[in-house]
């Protein structure tokens, strides 16, 4: 294979004959004994798949140090190609090589060939290439071109001694670093000297091929494949792993299923992928695509920001529900690189106008990924042009000569009229005239003349909503979706259900977090003797409710150089006293407090700029000049070294203002190991109970991600601590909306310490904690939620052959919602899974935390114990083979309690705990957070 080419991978003919099918049984015992095996040489690897396998082969110089890490973190290990036989002169780490060492041409690749027995090549692959990928943390190198030699020395003493040349050359790499994977790509004829210095051998075409001379895919002959079927019987004789690479088109991802089964058969590791090796094909696992790619106008959107994009305010909540993270992306940069089929669940787009570019090129694009199996989703205006040949793809084409003036809705289905409904199309909409039986319109107009036109139709390919049937304005401040987002997504994708990524509960309990926005801890509050919110926020509210909190302060406040400086001497011990609280983890707010953090610019002298509510961008301290570094840094740097106390530094950054910021501080949030919160707007009502008041869990920006707080903070529910001061109690209600019928939010109490100045907000706060605490919660820091968040965005779910589904990178987000028709998970077969709970916003599970656990369904109800519900963590997890477990749960600082289920005649050891038995389940009561090992035996 070719790491530089975008053509055909593996460059050699092979053949082998197809064995018969075996049973699925005997496909669970292969697929459980071998590794799973990823090859992909394109820039800009899709990390979040190609991390589920247990070997990855990727292009070393097509890959960032960033992706390195990233396909390493959940234990894959990462191969680079290197070719032995041939120079490229493209390739830069190939600039060195001797040329007098090159003795012949490859013109299908336009290389040269070089002499295997030349010292001066030996010395190249072995100082340069080997020790330059040695050091870049490589766990093994996948050797291709490994029988050029054939084209100058094709048989006779050339060939042997080329042979000899490169047994001695597999021989001093592994000599050297003997705990390094070496992978042959054919190689049969040295096979016999080197087995025991590899760990696998692969060759391409066992039942499907493609030709690059014609460009055309099909079939391998039988007697191909019946002589490479004999060289992996003896490669997989010396128990080495036999991986069979075969070639299928993007868009016949059923055929590339089928032969990844027949490969599997023979007893040989599958990839069936694209001839650019540019896909995720399917291995012994078939990676679930999560991402949905969201194209969108910067020149258009606020500030360029997608924190303002339509698609992001109200479609973000959706899919995160839906168990998909949104990946954006402006239509003024190129397109990702490679096969988009494998690697997205959709392509969408969602203009609020016509976009300010052109796009036609784009919308060449989006044919050529629709022709491969991609879904297309548009939303809001037209914006790709659907009047050349896309439209005739989708099989739909603009309606034209409609007299806008008598238009009426003719007939629209349940997809239409979500939590509002106009009598009549208001203003003329644009829609579409359908030319495919294969589409459904689900909202059709039609005029006096009987033209008709649709605006909301889905179809095998995808679906378009165009405005302004997405909402409906109920007042200047409500809309309502008119669309049911939920229906239409699903649609759209042809979803198939699949067990969804859930960072909203955990050992069957609502995620509960509370976080403490540093503002008006310098303000005093309306209370006998005018003392400082602080003062009243510790005694009424920390040191009565012992739960998890993160508590910040705003530097600039009170620091040095602070805007009032002046009070440092009292404010100071406070804030001390405060973070020595042993459930409070501590927090920065920066530290001149930024209100409008991308108009803000490295240098600008403080206090300068006003917001649209009258702020200025930030605050006014004296002969200050902004800068991010002194923002993040300096501010974690302040409370670390004065105000911390000894073990305790702060864990993370709690955004400011609009809390908007760019991705750069987003970086040193990262360089320092913070966690960080804050953005977004939920706050859903009974007078407002739209799911527009939504806001999505994730602002991803560049690399990193921006994770937004829950819900929002009481400033909203108080009109801006105005009126009414008891209007944060409202929260209630939107904890509840974000509960039933679905669960799309875990709680947060979420507050600034400006609620302690007025009786009226203290005793609002007061009654959110009282109720929050009568509910099935695990209340954990913003730091752990955070980690979740973050971790949820690329959680990997991937089917495997054998019909288990793997989940990769489950340390921190260990939950998952089944859908009732995946049925229920099968307890004895699975591993990992800890908590199995069904309630009316859905059946959960959740994991014990390890990187990559597998997963078995069935229709039948768990009848081995489990847990039902915690509000602890999960710190250990054993099932023991007589249908018990080892189980070690700890809470954060809160009371440690349990309820066990399917108990049966099993008998429970957990020492510390009252026990309540109540029929098949059994409630654990603990005084103190744990940790606490339950031990269930059942022999």
């Amino acid at each position: 294979m070719s790491g530089t080419r975008t053509s055909a991978g593996f460059r050699h003919a092979c053949t082998w004959l197809a064995a018969l099918a075996t049973s699925l049984l005997g496909l669970t015992a292969q697929a459980a004994t071998q590794p799973s095996v990823a090859f992909y040489y394109e820039a800009s690897p899709p990390v979040e798949l190609l991390d589920q396998f247990d070997w990855v082969v990727v292009d070393a110089d097509a890959v960032t140090e960033r992706e390195h890490r990233g396909l390493a973190a959940h234990g894959a290990e990462v191969f680079a190609y290197l070719s032995v036989g041939e120079w490229d002169a493209d390739r830069p780490t190939d600039a060195q090589a001797p040329q007098a060492a090159l003795v012949g041409s490859n013109p299908d690749w336009d290389t040269r060939i070089a002499d295997l027995s030349d010292d001066g090549w030996r010395n190249h692959l072995l100082d340069q290439r080997v020790e330059v990928l040695i050091d870049a943390g490589y766990d093994g190198l996948f050797l291709d071109t490994l029988d050029s030699y054939r084209r100058f020395a094709p048989d006779g003493p050339a060939a042997h001694a080329q042979q000899l040349a490169l047994v001695s050359l597999i021989d001093e790499i592994h000599r050297r670093h003997p705990n390094l994977k070496l992978l042959l790509n054919r190689g049969f004829e040295v096979l016999d000297q080197v087995h025991d210095k590899i760990a696998g051998v692969a060759a391409e075409s066992l039942f499907r091929e493609w030709t690059p001379a014609t460009g055309v895919y099909g079939g391998v002959t039988p007697s191909r494949q019946q002589w490479l079927q004999q060289q992996f019987e003896r490669v997989r004789g010396y128990g080495l792993p036999a991986i069979a690479i075969d070639y299928v088109p993007a868009a016949n991802r059923e055929l590339a299923r089928q032969t990844a089964r027949r490969i599997l058969d023979t007893g040989v590791i599958p990839w069936v992928t694209t001839p650019g090796l540019d896909q995720i094909g399917i291995g012994l696992i078939e990676p679930i695509p999560r991402r949905i790619l969201i194209f969108y106008d910067a020149d258009t959107a606020e500030k360029g920001d997608i924190s303002n994009l339509d698609a992001f305010r109200y479609l973000a909540p959706i899919l995160d529900y839906l168990g998909y993270s949104a990946e954006y992306r402006d239509i003024g940069t190129p397109p990702p690189p490679g096969t988009m089929q494998g690697r997205y669940a959709a392509i969408l787009s969602w203009f609020p106008s016509p976009p300010a570019r052109d796009t036609t090129a784009l919308s060449a694009w989006l044919s050529a990924q629709v022709s491969s199996g991609v879904r297309l989703i548009l939303m809001g205006d037209q914006g790709i042009d659907l009047s050349q040949g896309l439209g005739q793809q989708l099989g739909i084409i603009n309606a034209e000569s409609v007299d806008t003036s008598s238009l009426k809705i003719r007939q629209h289905d349940a997809l239409v009229g979500f939590e509002g409904m106009p009598e009549g199309p208001g203003i003329y909409p644009a829609g579409y005239r359908l030319l495919a039986d294969t589409n459904t319109a689900h909202l059709t107009l039609a005029d006096r003349n009987g033209v008709e036109l649709s605006p909301v139709v889905t179809g095998p390919w995808g679906g378009v909503a165009l405005s302004p049937w997405l909402f409906q304005e109920a007042s200047d401040s409500q809309q309502r979706w008119i669309l049911d987002p939920f229906s239409f997504i699903a649609k759209s994708l042809g979803m198939e259900d699949f067990p969804v990524p859930d960072a909203t509960t955990e050992n069957g309990s609502r995620l509960w977090l509370t976080h403490i926005d540093g503002d008006a801890f310098i303000s005093r509050g309306e209370w006998p003797g005018a003392p400082f919110t602080g003062e009243v926020m510790r005694d009424r509210i920390l040191k009565r409710y012992r739960v998890p909190t993160t508590v910040s302060i705003v530097e600039g406040e009170f620091g040095e150089g602070g805007t009032h400086p002046e009070l440092r001497t009292q404010l100071e011990p406070l804030a001390r006293e405060i973070f020595a609280l042993p459930w409070v983890e501590i927090a920065t707010h920066t530290y001149s407090h930024p209100f409008d953090w991308l108009d803000l610019k490295e240098g600008d002298l403080a206090g300068q700029g006003r917001t649209p509510a009258g702020f200025p961008f930030n605050m006014p301290l004296a002969g200050y000049h902004f800068s991010l570094e002194r923002e993040v840094a300096g501010s974690t740097a302040y409370i670390n070294h004065d105000l911390a106390p000894p073990g305790k530094k702060v864990t993370t950054i709690l955004w400011s203002g609009d809390a908007v910021p760019p991705e750069k501080a987003l970086a040193i949030s990262e360089r320092l190991g913070l966690t960080n919160l804050n953005g977004g707007n939920t706050h859903i009502t009974r007078d407002n109970p739209s799911l527009t008041q939504v806001s999505p869990m994730l602002r991803p920006i560049g690399h990193y991600l921006q994770v937004l707080a829950p819900e929002i903070n009481e400033n909203v529910y108080t009109d801006h601590m105005t009126t009414p001061k008891w209007g944060y109690r409202r929260v209630l209600e939107t904890f509840e909306l974000t509960d039933l019928p679905r669960r799309l939010k875990p709680i947060n109490i979420y507050y600034h310490f400006y609620s302690a100045a007025y009786p009226a907000s203290l005793r609002a706060l007061e009654e959110v904690y009282d109720a929050v605490q009568q509910q099935d919660t695990l209340p954990l820091y913003a730091s752990t939620y955070s980690d979740i968040a973050t971790h949820w965005y690329d959680l990997g779910v991937a089917r495997r052959l054998d019909g288990a589904w793997q989940i990769t990178g489950g340390s921190s987000l260990r939950t998952l919602r089944l859908p009732a028709s995946l049925g229920w998970p099968d307890l004895r077969r699975s591993t990992g899974v800890v908590s199995v709970t069904d309630i009316e916003q859905g059946r959960y599970l959740s994991l014990d935390g390890q990187q990559r656990q597998i997963l078995w369904l069935g229709q039948a109800l768990p009848r081995q114990p489990h847990l039902r519900r915690a509000n602890g963590r999960t710190t250990a997890w054993h099932r023991a083979t007589d249908g018990g477990f080892s189980l070690t749960l700890e809470a954060e600082q809160v009371a440690l309690e349990a309820e066990l289920t399917r108990l049966g005649q099993c008998h429970v050891k957990a020492p510390g705990a009252r026990q309540h038995r109540q029929g098949d389940s059994l409630v654990l009561d603990y005084s103190g957070p744990g940790p606490a090992t339950i031990e269930v035996s059942c022999g």
